[in-house]
């Protein structure tokens, strides 16, 4: 199990009834739900009478009140049943529970923030029943020096992972003290360990650990942090570090060497040099180096892997021994010698500098064209005019009520000649009209609410309307979706539909097209979605063209694929996936060109000579000069026949 923290406010401002606003208030629309105006974004009201009930909500999970039951009241806690939720407060009930915590964190005017919110989740393989859940929270509320303050617990089982809401008051309800929360995710980390050892739960990772002797230990962190220099190149130049680039090449493989009996300098060696690296001895230590960049500022050998220093290694190889000095080095991949020391790969942020400056060019087109956005939404906010009901209607309304019993009236005026009993009946119509008045100004009343609540009669908030503009395929709406999808870190984004892919540089966004035989929808993280029979057959994120291969019409989506490709930027692009679907995607690229009104600007060497674009001896250099080899000496997976390789479409498919 781990405990769950979530952000709060920086102004200090958060409130008991606002507590668990972010799951409360979450959209009910997935983000893979694809947008049309039968489904429009409504911003959900701010209100702190809508975010009660809507927390309430959440918690009992909509719940009618004939479905409450209470479990259980003892020393004044008390279980309740609502729906399928089981919560546990120690309040007079959930309905004033805010109320209630509200009341007491007033009495300290110096605690600027009494709420504090925490989550535990269970993992998949645990089923830990309420009894323990709520031992559990209890446990952890007394780790934190909260286990007198006010607290409302609800256990939520609707997800992968069970998990417990832990709402609690800061503030004391006797001594009015608040609470001291200094590392509380620290010792909340601890206590996990202790119920885990307690109630027999899976261990989790943390900063508490259970070691062989079942005792709960600090958790040892050997790798060291990014740099700070390399955190900033990466971060404002847009380029990956050598730091980066050693750590994801070499770091794991380094571990495999050390932990070998009768490991070597050379195999350490062969491990850095088969990336470009080189390891030297700078001072008393040892740093690692670009081969192809010696003017590259190197890198601790520490910071690679904790274990590469002289005083770990020269313990069990010996004195250290330079590279040049434990083999033979050579750029020749396929020796296979004893003695050989290949150079294979290299480190080269020029690379990332051209994909800097290209990206930097496509940020600023995203930047003018959201701005344009935004200049057209404040032009449909100035044009919009707020509906309002007739109100010629509403007193035609009342007029025609009104002539309605002046004709009762007049009709008893003639029929009864008895002053008295005259008087009497028109008292009677008076009281009926003063009724039936006041039920039409409630029911007008009523109807004009429902009008304002209408969507269809409120302007549009921003998101609302850049959906709408999205579902006509405005190429800004959709990045904005996008950037939107991205900023919010969802783990919940449209799921993937193959491995295989074209794939194209960050952020390269286009238009939805209309594509023949296809039908084109928008989701609302900005995945536009093309689909045949009800399936989506080809997904478009940007960066990625994902195509639905392995089905009888893979050649007709590889098509569609490439016509979409055809309009990236060029930055980037190459085919990725299985090595059929390589291979018969580079066959089809020289019959597509042949359609098209410029080449496929595939980026990949070896596939553009698997596509037929250069001779193999002109691209055979080129690759050599990027990548330290020939495609020849590159595993190829061939095509498992002729026929799949060259199955074509019977129709193209353009934008």
């Amino acid at each position: 199990m781990i405990p769950i923290v979530p952000e709060k406010r920086r102004d200090g401002r958060s409130s008991f009834v606002k507590l668990i606003t972010y799951v409360s208030q979450r959209d009910e629309d997935k983000p893979d739900m694809p947008i049309s105006p039968d489904n429009p974004y409504v911003r959900p009201s701010r209100s702190s009478a809508k975010i009660f009930d809507q927390l309430l909500s959440y918690v009992d999970r909509h719940a009618s009140p004939d479905d409450q039951m209470l479990l259980s009241y003892e020393g004044g806690v008390q279980q309740i049943k609502s729906g399928d939720v089981v919560c546990e407060t120690n309040c007079f009930g959930l309905d004033t529970a805010a109320a209630e915590m509200n009341a007491v964190a007033l009495q300290n005017t110096r605690c600027i923030d009494p709420v504090y919110h925490a989550i535990l989740s269970w993992r998949e393989e645990d089923r830990p029943t309420e009894a323990q859940i709520f031992d559990s929270a209890r446990y952890c509320l007394k780790q934190l020096g909260m286990s007198e303050n006010q607290y409302v617990f609800a256990i939520h089982r609707d997800t992968d992972n069970v998990h417990c809401h832990i709402t609690a008051n800061r503030v004391h309800p006797v001594s009015y003290r608040a609470a001291n929360l200094y590392n509380d995710v620290n010792r909340l980390h601890k206590a996990c360990r202790h119920l885990e050892l307690k109630h027999g739960f899976t261990p989790d990772n943390g900063a508490w650990v259970i070691n062989e002797n079942s005792q709960v230990v600090r958790a040892k962190n050997d790798v060291k942090s990014i740099p700070r220099k390399a955190r900033q190149l990466e971060y404002y130049a847009d380029k990956e570090s050598l730091y980066s680039y050693a750590v994801a090449e070499c770091r794991w493989k380094i571990a495999a060497v050390i932990s070998k009996e009768n490991a070597t300098w050379k195999e350490i060696h062969q491990v850095l040099v088969h990336s470009g690296l080189e390891l030297k001895r700078k001072g008393e230590g040892l740093a690692v180096y670009s081969i192809d960049n010696p003017t590259c500022p190197p890198v601790k050998a520490s910071s690679v892997h904790p274990d590469l220093t002289r005083n770990c290694l020269e313990k069990d190889l010996g004195a250290f021994v330079a590279m040049r000095n434990a083999g033979r080095y050579t750029k020749n991949e396929a020796d296979n010698s004893p003695d050989a020391i290949v150079h294979e790969f290299m480190y080269d942020p020029r690379i990332h500098a051209r994909d800097a400056q290209a990206r930097l060019e496509r940020r600023l087109a995203r930047a003018d064209a959201r701005e344009d956005l935004r200049a057209r939404y404040e032009a449909y906010k100035l044009g919009w005019v707020r509906p309002k009901i007739d109100p010629d209607a509403v007193k035609q309304r009342y007029q025609s009520l009104s002539k309605t019993f002046s004709w009762q009236k007049a009709r008893i005026r003639i029929s009864v000649d008895d002053p008295l009993l005259r008087k009497l009946m028109y008292n009677i119509v008076e009281v009926e009209k003063m009724k039936a008045m006041s039920a039409l100004r409630q029911t007008i009343k009523e109807e004009r609410v429902a009008f304002r609540a209408d969507p269809d009669n409120r302007r549009l908030s921003y998101r609302a309307w850049v959906e709408q503009q999205a579902i006509s395929h405005d190429q800004a709406a959709i990045a904005q979706l996008r950037g939107w999808a991205y900023r919010l870190k969802r783990h919940a984004r449209t799921s993937s539909i193959s491995s295989d892919a074209i794939v194209c540089a960050v952020a390269d966004d286009t238009p939805a097209f209309k594509l023949d035989g296809y039908m084109t929808s928008v989701t609302r993280d900005g995945t536009v979605q093309y689909s045949r029979h009800g399936e989506v057959k080809v997904q478009d994120r940007g960066s990625r063209i994902e195509i639905a291969y392995g089905c009888s019409d893979s050649a007709d989506n590889i098509a569609a694929g490439m016509a979409l490709a055809e309009h990236k930027s060029g930055e980037q692009l190459r085919f990725e996936g299985e090595p059929a679907f390589v291979s018969q995607s580079c066959g089809m690229v020289t019959w597509f060109n042949e359609g098209g009104d410029k080449p496929l600007p595939l980026t990949d060497p070896l596939q553009r000579v698997m596509s037929g674009y250069a001779p193999q001896t002109t691209t055979a250099e080129a690759y050599k000069e990027l990548f330290g080899s020939s495609p020849a000496a590159a595993p190829r997976e061939e095509p498992e026949s002729k026929t799949q390789q060259t199955n074509k479409p019977n129709n193209t498919y353009r934008p």
